[in-house]
């Protein structure tokens, strides 16, 4: 029967995953396809532009010639749930267990173009059926697509006010448009065109079944997100040259970076409007209505002569993100504007969208972010006051900043959070075992002790771990704080190094390591919590001792033509103590004759300083 309408009910949204050189090969795997959750419009469109053909003599155009690529615009909003569409968009979303300085551009995949371009399908059910349900629904033969191609990103905000859900807004540009009806198979054909030929692509695509939400943890299933549970904290960036920094050579936290200092020394301090910081200290500050992310990836199409179609439609770098606020004022902090301008700085913003409070059935915590948004190096840009009769005093602030590469973790837009692949573990509180003794390595010398957490760990509040953290015993007797240092190992987020300063104990630790006790201070590692009440070093192992090493050059065994002489290829040899002692090695075995077929094995032996001896051995195949 044929429809007399559509409406939300009946249509579902999904997005191509093939890498953007795949997007005219087919989309029959599994995972090929995504489906889009809690869409709330999606808006499409194409645009022909024609250029007239006159001449002399004749009033009207003898022809309207298409000279440039027709644009296909695709636009949809949907309430914010998770970061499960934003991993299908192309966005790179780290998990939560990522620390705030682990993350990476949000944008790298698009940037680098191994996510940028996809494919788009507005799939239509019948009349009066729901194009999605609970486990799942299945596309069939002769439901409606409506396709996008060779779409790339052009915008994306996401915005939440009071008395309104977190919404996101996104606007793509394609080149293609194809109307479907899905085949026996319940298959279409790819609506991406070849852009060098400007063909269409002749291959199919399959969509997945449209499900009500992203998965089925708990953490995947939330209806959508609150204002309620919004947490807003903005801190001085650690660019800026007067910001309180650890001497350690790694951040600690978000807007902590220095060594147990003052919880509110790298607060928000721009002179106006009170803020949230990283104390989240939101009942002094103006009280926020509204939050507003944006940025716009405008595309300049790269067309040339011999294509009917723009190849490429690049970025224009570079690109600006843009924050803003809308708050009801209350307190004012001190200053003047000549103060920004004599000693400008640069913010770092933080809005985490946490999930509602008795949710979770699954063994994870009852709250917990569900999404997050970090903004590095934010400059200001304008505060705007309004009052009058009958309304509250509001102000408007605005911020910017520009997008980072991907090697760029100190500047941009990074998003982390549930998504497809990542969930809420259940809350397992971190571990730690203990090792000791020299290892050049990592900086670590005899009498050091290193304390290997099971994953990265911050004090309380993520301030800086300390040796007043550790209780720390010898032989049972308390060792003060004041008699080790603690250090951290650059390229080991997870591990902390005690280092003892007092001479007699550190001539004791290195004689017997195993009376030594380590123990974390309770309160004093964020959501630590040790299975056992404290750890002792384990017994010193055996240390097998450096024997000498030969490396052969050449061929093992080595072929040679019969009536070819041999020529030795050679050899090299080194230890751990004496280092090369090539011109130590002894040669010896058989004699090669060139002219019998035969294999004959020829032995290299070494000796080091200390009596180790090395030897290995070379077949010779003359045939």
């Amino acid at each position: 029967m044929s429809r007399n309408r559509v409406i939300y009910q009946s249509e579902a949204l999904f997005a191509s995953q093939k890498s953007s050189n795949e997007s005219t090969y087919d989309h029959l795997a599994v995972g090929d396809v995504e489906q889009l959750h809690r869409v709330q419009s999606a808006n499409y469109a194409f645009n022909i532009s024609r250029t007239d053909v006159n001449q002399f003599g004749e009033l009207g155009a003898i022809d309207r010639v298409v000279l440039e690529t027709p644009t296909v615009s695709l636009d949809f909003s949907y309430y914010l749930a998770n970061f499960g569409n934003e991993e299908a968009l192309g966005f790179t979303v780290g998990g939560n267990s990522e620390h705030d300085d682990d993350l990476v551009s949000a944008v790298s995949s698009i940037i680098d173009k191994s996510k940028d371009e996809k494919n788009y399908f507005i799939k239509t059910v019948g009349e009066g059926l729901d194009a999605v349900s609970e486990n799942g629904k299945a596309a069939v033969a002769g439901d409606s697509v409506i396709g996008v191609g060779n779409a790339f990103l052009t915008s994306y905000s996401v915005e939440a006010s009071v008395g309104g859900f977190p919404t996101v807004s996104v606007a793509a540009e394609g080149m293609n448009m194809r109307f479907d009806s899905l085949d026996s198979n319940a298959q279409g054909v790819i609506p991406s065109l070849d852009k060098i030929e400007g063909v269409a692509s002749a291959e199919k695509y399959s969509l997945p079944d449209a499900k009500k939400s992203v998965g089925t943890e708990d953490s995947q299933s939330i209806s959508t997100l609150r204002p309620g549970d919004i947490k807003v904290s903005l801190v001085q960036s650690k660019n800026n040259w007067l910001v309180t920094k650890s001497t350690d050579s790694e951040n600690t936290g978000f807007g902590n970076f220095g060594e147990n200092p003052d919880e509110k020394a790298n607060d928000y301090d721009l002179p106006g409007v009170k803020l949230p910081s990283s104390s989240s200290n939101a009942v002094e500050s103006a009280n926020i209505q509204s939050f507003n992310i944006s940025f716009d990836l405008s595309r300049t199409p790269i067309q040339r002569l011999g294509n009917r179609f723009a190849f490429a439609r690049e970025i224009d770098f570079p690109v600006n993100i843009t924050t803003s606020f809308e708050a009801v004022l209350t307190d004012l902090t001190t200053g003047s504007l000549s103060d920004l301008i004599d000693c400008e700085k640069s913010y770092d913003l933080k809005i985490e969208l946490y999930s509602p409070d008795g949710c979770q059935t699954d063994g994870t915590s009852d709250k917990f972010p569900v999404s997050t948004y970090i903004v590095k190096d934010l400059k200001p840009d304008s505060q705007s006051f309004t009052s009058s009769i009958g309304d509250n005093k509001t102000v408007s602030i605005e911020f910017t900043s520009q997008i980072g590469g991907p090697e760029q973790k100190d500047v941009g837009l990074f998003m982390r959070g549930i998504s497809k692949t990542n969930i809420q573990e259940p809350d397992i509180p971190p571990t730690f075992t203990l090792a000791y003794g020299a290892d050049a390595s990592v900086g670590m010398e005899e009498g050091d002790i290193r304390v290997i957490f099971s994953e990265r760990v911050r004090g309380v509040g993520g301030s800086v771990l300390s040796s007043n953290d550790f209780d720390f015993q010898y032989n049972g007797t308390p060792i003060s704080s004041d008699n080790f240092d603690l250090f951290t190992i650059p390229s080991d987020s997870k591990s902390i190094v005690l280092r003892v300063t007092e001479t007699a104990l550190k001539s004791q630790l290195i004689a017997n390591p195993t009376l030594a006790v380590v123990d974390v201070k309770p309160d004093s590692v964020e959501d630590y919590a040790s299975p056992e009440p404290k750890k002792a070093l384990p017994a010193p192992k055996p240390v097998a001792p450096d024997y000498p090493v030969i490396t052969l050059v050449g061929d093992n065994p080595l072929s040679l033509a019969l009536g070819t002489p041999y020529v030795e290829p050679g050899y090299t040899a080194t230890d751990a103590e004496d280092g090369d002692v090539s011109g130590s090695v002894a040669v010896a075995g058989d004699t090669v004759d060139e002219n019998v077929a035969a294999t004959y094995t020829i032995t290299y032996t070494v000796t080091d300083t200390n009596g180790l001896s090395t030897n290995v051995s070379r077949d010779v195949v003359v045939a």
